[in-house]
């Protein structure tokens, strides 16, 4: 299948620039400049507009990226069934992840790390975050996904990624609802101890979240009333939602469209860490790095994600970014 023009106009597309992408295809700028005018003009139509400095997709542009992208991911999967015939596994890697990451991840991540290393099998070991730790120790898993509060821990490595701010969360008709307010996608910053006299629900122990909402409380000298404990992050969210009392959870957790739950800002604000588990002098395989590279990389566009990379991890991203 010949689908270099197709690499190029989708490489335009994800670099927002005709320089940057052909540093990125290994050609010239002029060379990529008369490929994309002969383009638009065989078409009828132009495909970029210039927004300052950015090429940004016209309506038409985006018609023809999709169909791009498709045609080169069934190009990539035939690739991938037709070599999985002739080769042998070569090694597995266990990764354990919560149930919804394990999922998202191996859909986001797989056709690219399978383009690298056809021969290595990729298993995800679902469960909870309580249970992840446990699982790296125990050697069950190669590494895991998840989050924690505290990155010093005796028995285990974290190779931090990423934070995300930990917020509360009530039902739309607790008392002090009214003033929580989204602007800019900026939550109304609220102390804790104004929720000193609600009952919480709240995720069990052993959690990550659970570790850093116990640290705000003893900050606040509050002794909260727990009237629900649970591993799910939906669960809770529902329990808010019917009323049972207010928590505090992961912003990616956050509904935008649910006018049944409001949300709130600590102050001042608390963050979880996310990045890999990894036990104790374990020495990570090329695979598994790349793995962990590819995630760093899906991540980086969450816009509720902050960059905090260990030195770990900007090794890591350094050895395979720079490939180009």
């Amino acid at each position: 299948m010949n689908t270099k023009s197709l690499l190029y106009i989708t490489t335009i597309a994800r670099e927002r620039s005709i320089s940057a992408a052909g540093k990125k295809l290994g050609i010239s700028q002029p060379t990529l400049s008369i490929y994309l005018s002969r383009l638009e003009r065989s078409l009828g139509t132009d495909l970029f507009i210039r927004e300052k400095k950015w090429l940004i997709p016209t309506p038409a542009g985006k018609i023809y990226l999709d169909t791009a992208s498709q045609i080169l991911e069934a190009k990539d999967q035939t690739y991938l069934a037709i070599r999985s015939l002739t080769q042998e596994l070569e090694e597995t890697v266990v990764i354990g992840a919560t149930p919804l990451r394990g999922a998202v991840l191996v859909a986001q991540i797989f056709t690219q790390f399978s383009k690298r290393f056809p021969n290595v099998r990729i298993e995800i070991k679902e469960c909870y975050m309580k249970d992840l730790r446990t699982h790296v120790i125990a050697g069950d898993v190669d590494f895991a996904l998840g989050s924690c509060y505290d990155s010093e821990e005796e028995d285990v490595n974290f190779v931090m990624m990423y934070r995300e701010e930990v917020i509360l969360s009530a039902p739309s008709f607790h008392k002090l609802a009214n003033l929580a307010v989204k602007c800019d996608n900026r939550l109304t910053p609220m102390e804790i101890s104004r929720f000193s006299d609600s009952p919480f629900v709240l995720m069990c122990q052993g959690t990550s979240i659970r570790a850093i909402s116990d640290s705000i409380f003893l900050a606040a000298k509050m002794k909260p009333t727990v009237v629900f404990e649970t591993n799910n992050n939906l669960v809770l969210s529902n329990m808010i939602r019917q009323g049972a009392g207010v928590g505090l959870i992961p912003r990616s957790s956050m509904a935008d469209s649910d006018n049944k739950i409001v949300y709130f800002s600590l102050s001042p604000r608390y963050y979880l860490g996310l990045g890999a588990i990894v036990k104790k002098g374990k020495v990570l395989s090329e695979a598994e790095r790349y793995f962990i590279y590819l995630v760093m990389r899906q991540d980086r566009n969450n816009p509720l994600y902050t960059s905090a990379y260990s030195a770990c991890a900007r090794a890591i991203y350094r050895e395979f970014e720079n490939e180009g």
